[in-house]
């Protein structure tokens, strides 16, 4: 699912909506895929400009999430 970030006026892929209020909301821009011992390679097409929740692709999404104090982003 994409949502808008009002801060960064870019469109990033997330897993719900309410992913901005969360304290692990980490927006990045896509790297591309990682091979082993060379690195990050991009793909070569659209998706070397999108943008992606960093620790939903690193770690995955946690079970139960947490509210930030203050959100970090709007939605």
């Amino acid at each position: 699912m994409k949502i808008f970030d009002k801060q960064l006026k870019k469109d990033v892929d997330v897993c719900c909506k309410e992913c901005p209020k969360y304290i692990c909301y980490w927006p990045r821009q896509n790297p591309g895929s990682f091979q082993i011992g060379r690195g990050y390679r991009s793909f070569g097409d659209s998706r070397d400009k999108e943008w992606i929740c960093g620790t939903r692709a690193i770690h995955g999404c946690p079970d139960t999430p947490i509210y930030a104090e203050e959100p970090t982003h709007d939605i």
